[in-house]
């Protein structure tokens, strides 16, 4: 669709604008339809319709002028509030894909000042349906689906020059956003370098939970593919022929090198109780009470602070060793795991992929493997050995007579 459709940066138009003289001032744009939005949620136009061309030298990313695309990011901006800030926050996102499936992510609502909610209760309690993509609104309009093969997750802290900046600068301003720099000073909303140099401004993620299902008839959409090599989609081959795509470049990391799967982190994350590493949750397979339907909400919660039943303790810095991790600097305690759970703050289960992998059934296929095993009999090794000790015996005997012969031929 590239006729009507909606300009870089502009929110669409779903109707046309005449002018007083009965013109089309501003023609109505072809958008995707039945997009749903709730709370303080709305489109985010930044993303749509940017030309992504082929990369300059020194980009974190690399695309050839073969793999230049119109950008085409259905997204929204959701406001968030003081409260996001000051504590950790759990987000969540359904996705189903393929024909029939959709897209919906969830937050949790909270108050903007002490009367003021955006949605729910306010209390950080109630999931809040932020924003949902059907299948049919990329069908109809473009011919696109939910996507269904395997696909990452970035999750990244963006300081955009378009939002929380200065709209209009003074025509003898510098552009330039170097908070070192005095030239740009004028570019940043009071306070903004000094809050980077003075503050801890960070995005701390404890864990990421990802859950599949293996019964098609529980969701809507395709079947799942379960597991993070599947059969029909070689994940892990894929990534280790392409780990440069992955990983950031210089000068943006230097401290993207190697492979860009990292190992989960146990333990290690900074605690000042005990219930900051799960010592307050259940011990019990929630995957397994999940799957077999027992769910209670008894099985979250434990009225006491029990760390034999918890999921990880916080113990001196001391006491806290990893032949693989490090702990957090500059922390006097850390959160040391149970096992069965990992995270830094060991709020999540520790598992393994018990599914087909692509890359393990390709080897098993490997040539080498094909290559028939050879088998020998007790009674055949026998005589294999019998055979070489003759010969050992015969060589022997005729190195001894031909030395016999060397010595008489000398007198």
């Amino acid at each position: 669709m590239t006729r009507n459709r909606p300009q870089c940066c502009n929110l669409p138009l779903y109707e046309s604008t005449i002018s007083e003289n009965g013109q089309t001032k501003y023609m109505a744009n072809t958008w995707y339809e039945h997009l749903e939005t709730h709370g303080n949620t709305s489109l985010n136009p930044f993303f749509y319709g940017t030309y992504l061309g082929k990369t300059k030298p020194g980009e974190p990313v690399t695309r050839t002028k073969a793999q230049a695309f119109q950008a085409d990011a259905v997204g929204v901006a959701h406001q968030l509030t003081p409260a996001h800030f000051k504590k950790v926050h759990t987000f969540r996102v359904e996705w189903q894909p393929g024909p029939g499936g959709r897209i919906d992510w969830y937050t949790k609502d909270h108050r903007i000042n002490s009367t003021l909610s955006m949605e729910g209760d306010g209390l950080g309690k109630d999931w809040v349906h932020v924003y949902g993509i059907k299948d049919e609104s990329l069908r109809d309009l473009m011919g696109s689906q939910i996507p269904i093969e395997p696909s990452y997750l970035i999750f990244n802290t963006a300081v955009s020059s378009t939002w929380g900046f200065p709209f209009d600068t003074p025509e003898t301003c510098t552009k330039c956003y170097d908070c070192n720099d005095p030239k740009c000073s004028c570019n940043f909303a009071p306070g903004f370098c000094k809050m980077l140099r003075e503050t801890d401004v960070a995005m701390y993620i404890d864990s990421v939970r990802v859950y599949q299902s293996r019964d098609p008839s529980a969701h809507v959409g395709a079947h799942h593919s379960v597991g993070c090599d599947p059969i029909q989609y070689p994940t892990k081959e894929w990534i280790k022929g392409h780990s440069y795509q992955y990983m950031r470049n210089s000068p943006f990391s230097y401290a993207d090198k190697g492979h860009p799967l990292k190992k989960v982190q146990t333990g290690g994350g900074k605690c000042e109780t005990n219930n900051d590493c799960g010592a307050n949750i259940s011990r019990v397979n929630l995957t397994k009470i999940n799957e077999l339907g027992e769910l209670n909400q008894s099985h979250y919660e434990k009225s006491d602070s029990s760390v034999e039943e918890g999921r990880g303790i916080c113990v001196p810095l001391s006491q806290f060793s990893s032949p693989l991790f490090k702990a957090s600097s500059g922390v006097k305690k850390v959160c040391k795991c149970n096992p069965g759970f990992t995270g830094p703050h060991c709020l999540a289960e520790k598992h393994f992929d018990d599914n087909p992998s692509a890359y393990e059934e390709k080897l098993k296929n490997s040539i080498f493997n094909s290559v028939p095993k050879l088998y020998i009999s007790p009674v055949l090794l026998a005589g294999l050995t019998g055979l070489l000790m003759t010969a050992i015996v015969f060589i022997c005997m005729v190195a001894s007579k031909k030395q016999r012969l060397k010595k008489a031929a000398q007198f």
